[in-house]
């Protein structure tokens, strides 16, 4: 059940496997930039985060959204990848801006991609990914 998960039978047309990996390379990819910066400020990213776990949490956060967001992009161990980002997501929406989606310090930009990384996290990552040539149907 665990395989099937993570590694399901890839059942998209070109069409929609096209449009997947296009959300995958737009979002991971602005994901993995504003990681990107996280990683080469880690003191101000830990600081920023102190009350949330200082530099446990930026390692978290960094891993989320550097790793991660790179096994996003590429369709690399898919699903597993998602996991973080999604809990990443979550976190920054409901913790970090307390759930608003409109005022001062708002969380319009975690809530949209929670969203998607929940909605490509249920849809699978399409036939242009590394998971569909390292796990896919064999002719």
């Amino acid at each position: 059940m665990i395989k099937a998960f993570l590694f399901p039978k890839n059942t998209h047309s070109a069409a929609a496997s096209l449009a997947l990996l296009l959300l995958r390379v737009a979002f991971g990819g602005a994901l993995l930039v504003h990681g990107w910066s996280k990683l080469a400020n880690f003191e101000a990213t830990t600081q920023q985060l102190a009350a949330m776990g200082g530099a446990g949490a930026a390692v978290l956060v960094v891993f989320a959204e550097v790793f991660c967001a790179a096994g996003l992009i590429l369709g690399l161990l898919y699903r597993l990848a998602l996991i973080p980002l999604v809990i990443n997501m979550f976190v920054a929406f409901f913790i970090a801006h307390g759930g608003r989606l409109v005022g001062e310090n708002n969380g319009e930009m975690a809530f949209l991609y929670l969203a998607v990384f929940v909605a490509l996290m249920i849809a699978g990552s399409g036939k242009y990914a590394v998971d569909s040539l390292l796990f896919g149907k064999k002719n």
